[in-house]
């Protein structure tokens, strides 16, 4: 492949810069991942890629090739369909809620694996409050299966296990200064690739809502889309977002947004308080956020173990 074209193509600049097609773009992420780009090159298209921004087919054909190095797991038979939660942006501001959101899915019977970053200098990590909780990451494609089939809670699997060349393209952040197409690509990981799941998902801003809505279109993908809370997919507990699903080639809101003005929050975002908050929550001596309880709900819809939200809204306040 001539890197130097398609750079030329890439990296003239935000507003004369040429997308690529679905199959330049195959080629060249599964090239990405293998770790057949030099150097030099692939910090140029990283950056280049960067300042255009991913067009759809060149997102699709990242995501193909993504797809093709991902753990594969079956979800457990005779059971809802899995939930797919990503966590890469853990607590920057406010304590990090996927665990308890995670924890809470698995108490209604579903079965979730939640995949992520182990660490992050700047950031609390789902991972981190997870061992805190005592729930231990899977380190292998086995012991991730056994964890699913357990239905103990939910299963957190490092990205580092799940797919590792995106792992690589990640760490690469650490060295460029800036995060690169797979930050976005390693948030749509399913480990259920030829199975049904529901894949939470979350954007930075409501005008993304559209764009990452038509990706999941055109996978066939079923999911549940927010605006996140710091680039977390759980729903903000005081400025809860509009939850849409897409699932059988449509799309529709499920809840709308709201605001909460007397909610019960983590003083702080260290793993003890966080820790703290969420076994207070699990064991009744604190209120559940009700923006948590309107995901909930939402899940059960997504998942098709209720039919509408009314009936999804009354199994998890008889549960919580």
């Amino acid at each position: 492949m001539d890197y130097t074209k398609i750079i030329k193509e890439v990296g003239r600049g935000k507003n004369h810069a040429r997308d690529l097609d679905f199959e330049q773009s195959l080629e060249l992420y599964r090239l990405m991942l293998a770790g057949e780009v030099p150097d030099l090159q692939l910090g140029g298209l990283l950056i280049a890629l960067r300042i255009k921004g991913e067009s759809e087919q060149e997102m699709l054909g990242f995501y193909k090739a993504m797809a093709e190095q991902v753990m594969r797991l079956q979800a457990p038979a005779e059971q809802p369909i899995p939930v797919v939660i990503p966590s890469y942006n853990g607590a920057r501001k406010q304590a990090n809620l996927t665990p308890l959101l995670a924890i809470l899915l698995s108490r209604l019977g579903l079965p979730v694996v939640v995949h992520g970053v182990s660490e992050d200098p700047s950031r609390v990590t789902t991972q981190e409050i997870f061992h805190a909780l005592g729930i231990e990451p899977a380190l292998s494609q086995q012991q991730a299966q056994q964890q699913l089939d357990s239905g103990n809670g939910p299963v957190f699997i490092p990205v580092s296990v799940l797919c590792p060349a995106i792992d690589l393209q990640l760490q690469l952040r650490w060295q460029m200064g800036v995060r690169n197409s797979s930050h976005t690509l390693a948030k749509l990981i399913t480990p259920f690739i030829d199975q049904p799941s529901l894949r939470l998902s979350s954007v930075s801003h409501p005008e993304y809502v559209q764009k990452v809505s038509s990706f999941f279109l055109q996978i066939a993908g079923r999911a549940l889309l927010s605006q996140g809370t710091e680039g977390e997919v759980y729903a903000n507990p005081l400025r809860s977002p509009a939850i849409y699903m897409i699932a059988d080639g449509e799309q529709s809101m499920l809840w709308d947004k709201h605001e909460f003005t007397e909610v019960t929050l983590p003083g702080a975002k260290d793993i003890d308080t966080t820790v703290a908050f969420i076994n207070d929550c699990l064991h009744g001596r604190c209120a559940i956020p009700q923006a948590l309880l309107n995901q909930l709900s939402c899940c059960l819809v997504g998942t098709g173990v209720c039919s509408d939200i009314n009936e999804a809204r009354a199994i998890v306040e008889q549960l919580f």
